[in-house]
C-alpha cells in the first residue's frame, strides 16, 4: 500500500505515523502503524497472528501479547469496540480482519510532511504472504524494503515530533540504575527538596509490616525512619527537608503522621473519617510548607474526597466534589509552583482518569479520557506536564501528558509494570517502582487420599491469574487473567490444561466469573463504558450480553441455584447492597437493606450468604425475606471474596493469626477450626472457592511478590 488512505472518517498517514479525523490527531508507534497498514493491505481478509508478527516484527522475537497490545491501541485511537467492531474484527483462535472499506488518497508516490523542508518518497509495504514459508530471496527483499520504510518513517517522525515539541527529552541521554535491590517490596519513592535523597516504603521479606526509609543517592544502606506495629504508606518531604509526612494504618490506629527526616518520634496530625484505601492515597505537601492534601471520606455511603490540612491549625477542608455514585478522588499532587493540584478520579475501582484543578480545588478539568487504571502521578519540575502510570496501552507503563491538552506520550523508560513515578524538584531525576510476582491458582484436596499432601498449583504465571470458579460438575474452572495483555475471562480443565480465552474486550477490566447451574453460561463484570456492569456469555463463545446498565457500578455476580437470577453488588442507591436481576435481563430487585457487597445462595437456596463493603465477617439472610444474622467475624474488610462454602460449612481466610490460615466454619457445630496454616508470613491470597462436589478448594496465591525502585538520571 502506498501513501495515505482513509478508514471511514479517519485519514491514516503511515509516513508520519499519524491517524486523523477532523481536529483529532493521534500518533501511533511505528510498529503499531505497520500492523494497521498490513490489515489495510488485506481488507476483509483474515490475517493470522503468526502472519502479522512474522511480517511486522520480522527481525525480532515477540509474543502474542505484543500484537494484542497493538490491536488494542489501534482500537482505542479509532474508538472501536471489540465486542461490536466497526474496524477490526477478532477471529477467535486465529487472528484479525479489517472490516471497514479502505479508500486511497491519490497515487501516493510522494507524501510531503507538513512543516518540514523535505519530501518522503513512500515505499511499497510488502503484503503478508499467503504461504507460510516464502523463498529466501523474497524474504531478503521484504526485509530490505521494510528497513528503508522504517528509516523514512523515523526521519519523518523526527521532523513531526520536533514541529509539535512533544517528548523533548532525548532517550539516549537517559541512564537507568537500580535505586533499591533489597529483598521484599520497595515502592512509593519521594525525592527530598535538594534531590539528593529518596524516601520510600520497604516491606522486608521477613516482616509483615512496611515502614518508611530514606536513602542518599549513591549510598547503599538506607536509614529507617519509622518503626511501629503498623503499615506506613506514601512518604512525602516537607519543603525545607526537615520532616517527612506519611500515612499509617494498623488494626488499632489510622492517621497522618509527621516524623523528622533524620529519624525520631512521629506525631499524629490527622485522623481520617472514612475507610481510606491507603495504597492509593498519596500525600502531597504544598510548596509553601503550610498544607498537606490527601484523600479521605470513602465508605460504603461516600466516595473519596481530596482534603487540605492546614498544619498551623490542623483544620481540614474538602477540596473536590466527585460524583456521588463514583469511587471518588485519589492521589492528589501539588504542582511545583503551587498553583495547581492534579488528582485521579475513579468512576469505579479500575476505571480512572486524571484531573487538574486550582490549588484550592476550584475549576477542576479532566485531562485523560481513557477509563483505565492510573497507578500514581507526578508533576514535571516546570509544572507544565504530568508523568503517570497507566495500563492505557496494555501493561502498566509510564506516560507524559501536558496539562494544556494533547495525547499522552509513552516514556522510553519504565518498561512494563512500572508505577508510582516521582520527579525531583530539579527535574533531572525520575524514580519509579516496578513490580513482579508469581500468581498461582492453587487446588487443595478436602478429602480422599490426597488430603495428606493437599497442595497442587494447577496454573502459575506472572500475569495475574486469579478469581477461579468451579463449573457445576467440578471438572473445569473459569478465571480472570492478564496473560493476553488485558484482563479477560479464561477457561481451563481442573488440572490447568486446555486453556481457552472466552472474552475479548481488550482493554476494559473484565473479571469475577461464575458458572450458571447448567454449566452453559458464565456471568462476570466488565467496564467497556466506564461503569462496571454484569454480562453473560455462553461458554462455547459468542458476543457477551449485558444484563445490567446505568450510571452506577454492578460487580461480582453469582447465580441463584435455579438459574433464574443473578445476584450482584451495586451502589445504585448510594450505598453498597446486594441486588438480583433476571438471568435473561430485566428489572433488578434490591435484596439487602443494611449493606451487602458480595453474596451467593446456599446449596439448598434457602439463604443468601454475603459480605459487606465496610464491615468484616459473613452474614446470612433468608432468600424469601427476613432479618440478617452475622455468623462470622472474618474475613476482614477488603477480603470480600476470600470465602466459599458447600453444604457442610464455610471456608474462609483468617487474617487474625500470623501467618494467616484457611479456617472452616461447621454449620452443625457453629464452631471454626484451622484447615491450613500458611508457612509464609507474606502470603497473599484471594478469591477462595469450593467445588460443588466438596472435594476441592481453590484460591489464588500471590507468591514471590515484590517491587524495586529504579532511578533515571539525566531526565528532563
Amino acid at each position: 500500500m502506498k501513501g495515505s488512505f482513509h478508514l471511514g472518517d479517519w485519514q491514516v498517514q503511515p509516513q508520519i505515523n499519524c491517524v486523523q479525523k477532523g481536529e483529532k490527531s493521534f500518533h501511533l508507534e511505528p510498529k503499531i502503524m505497520q500492523v494497521l497498514v498490513q490489515l489495510a493491505s488485506h481488507p476483509n481478509e483474515v490475517l493470522s497472528k503468526d502472519q502479522l508478527i512474522s511480517t511486522v516484527w520480522a527481525d525480532t522475537f515477540v509474543g502474542d501479547d505484543v500484537l494484542t497490545r497493538s490491536i488494542s491501541e489501534i482500537r482505542r485511537v479509532l474508538d472501536d469496540d471489540a465486542r461490536a467492531p466497526r474496524f477490526i474484527q477478532t477471529i477467535p483462535k486465529t487472528g484479525y480482519r479489517l472490516i471497514v472499506p479502505v479508500a486511497y488518497d491519490g497515487n501516493g508516490h510522494d507524501a510531503k510532511v507538513e512543516g518540514s523542508s523535505f519530501t518522503v518518497s513512500t515505499v511499497e509495504i510488502p503484503k503478508v504472504a499467503a504461504a507460510d514459508n516464502p523463498p529466501a530471496s523474497r524474504r531478503f527483499v521484504w526485509l530490505l524494503l521494510t528497513i528503508l520504510l522504517v528509516a523514512a518513517i523515523g526521519l519523518a517522525s523526527w521532523s513531526w515530533t520536533h514541529r509539535i515539541k512533544v517528548a523533548p527529552s532525548r532517550p539516549d541521554d537517559f541512564k537507568t540504575i537500580p535505586l533499591t535491590s533489597y529483598l521484599g517490596t520497595e515502592m512509593q519513592p519521594s525525592f527530598s527538596p535538594d534531590g539528593n535523597q529518596v524516601a520510600f516504603v520497604w516491606k522486608d521479606e521477613n516482616s509483615d509490616r512496611q515502614h518508611v526509609y530514606v536513602k542518599f543517592l549513591g549510598s547503599e544502606s538506607p536509614l529507617k525512619i519509622t518503626d511501629d506495629v503498623a503499615d506506613d504508606f506514601s512518604p512525602v518531604w516537607s519543603p525545607d527537608g526537615r520532616s517527612i509526612a506519611f500515612l499509617r494504618v494498623s488494626d488499632k490506629d489510622r492517621g497522618i503522621y509527621i516524623a523528622p527526616s533524620l529519624g525520631g518520634a512521629a506525631r499524629k496530625v490527622f485522623s481520617p473519617v472514612g475507610t481510606i484505601e491507603w495504597e492509593r492515597g498519596t500525600l502531597s505537601w504544598s510548596p509553601d510548607g503550610k498544607r498537606l492534601i490527601f484523600p479521605d471520606g470513602k465508605s460504603a455511603k461516600s466516595p473519596s474526597f481530596i482534603y487540605s490540612l492546614r498544619l498551623d491549625t490542623l483544620q481540614s477542608q474538602r477540596l473536590t466534589n466527585p460524583p456521588e455514585l463514583s469511587d471518588g478522588d485519589y492521589s492528589p499532587s501539588f504542582s511545583p509552583d503551587g498553583s495547581k493540584i492534579a488528582f485521579v478520579r475513579g468512576t469505579e475501582g479500575a476505571v480512572r482518569d486524571i484531573f487538574i484543578a486550582d490549588g484550592n480545588g476550584a475549576s477542576p478539568r479532566q485531562l485523560t479520557f481513557d477509563k483505565r487504571y492510573v497507578s500514581g502521578l507526578t508533576w514535571t519540575a516546570d509544572s507544565t506536564a504530568l508523568v503517570f502510570s497507566s495500563d492505557r496501552g496494555g501493561k502498566f507503563s509510564l506516560w507524559r501528558l501536558g496539562i494544556n491538552g494533547g495525547e499522552p506520550v509513552r516514556l522510553s523508560v519504565g518498561g512494563e509494570d512500572a508505577f508510582s513515578p516521582a520527579i525531583s524538584r530539579q527535574g533531572n531525576h525520575l524514580a519509579y517502582a516496578q513490580r513482579s510476582a508469581k500468581w498461582s491458582i492453587v487446588r487443595v484436596s478436602l478429602s480422599g487420599p490426597d488430603a495428606k499432601n493437599p497442595l497442587t498449583r494447577i496454573l502459575s504465571s506472572t500475569q495475574q491469574d486469579s478469581f477461579a470458579h468451579f463449573s457445576p460438575d467440578s471438572s473445569r474452572i473459569a478465571f480472570q487473567s492478564v496473560r493476553s495483555g488485558t484482563q479477560e475471562i479464561w477457561l481451563a480443565s481442573i488440572d490447568g490444561t486446555g486453556l481457552v480465552k472466552l472474552t475479548s474486550f481488550e482493554g476494559p477490566l473484565t473479571g469475577s466469573p461464575t458458572w450458571s447451574p447448567d454449566g452453559r453460561q458464565l456471568a462476570f463484570d466488565s467496564r467497556p463504558k466506564g461503569q462496571s456492569h454484569i454480562y453473560v456469555a455462553n461458554v462455547e463463545g459468542g458476543v457477551p450480553r449485558p444484563v445490567t446498565d446505568g450510571a452506577y457500578n454492578d460487580i461480582v455476580p453469582s447465580w441463584s441455584r435455579d438459574g433464574r437470577w443473578i445476584y450482584f453488588g451495586s451502589n445504585r442507591t448510594g450505598t453498597w447492597q446486594i441486588w438480583k436481576v433476571p438471568a435473561t435481563g430485566g428489572e433488578a430487585q434490591q435484596v439487602t437493606k443494611q449493606g451487602g457487597f458480595v453474596g451467593a445462595e446456599s446449596v439448598d437456596g434457602a439463604y443468601l450468604y454475603f459480605a459487606k463493603a465496610d464491615s468484616p465477617g459473613i452474614f446470612r439472610a433468608p432468600t424469601q425475606g427476613g432479618d440478617e444474622l452475622q455468623i462470622l467475624e472474618q474475613p476482614r474488610i477488603g477480603d470480600w471474596t476470600n470465602w466459599g462454602f458447600n453444604k457442610d460449612g464455610i471456608y474462609y481466610l483468617n487474617s487474625t493469626v500470623h501467618p494467616k490460615s484457611i479456617d472452616f466454619y461447621d454449620f452443625k457445630t457453629t464452631k471454626s477450626s484451622h484447615l491450613r496454616n500458611f508457612d509464609r508470613i507474606k502470603t497473599e491470597i484471594n478469591s477462595l472457592t469450593v467445588s460443588p462436589d466438596g472435594k476441592w478448594l481453590l484460591y489464588t496465591d500471590l507468591g514471590e511478590a515484590g517491587s524495586r525502585i529504579t532511578l533515571v538520571e539525566n531526565f528532563h
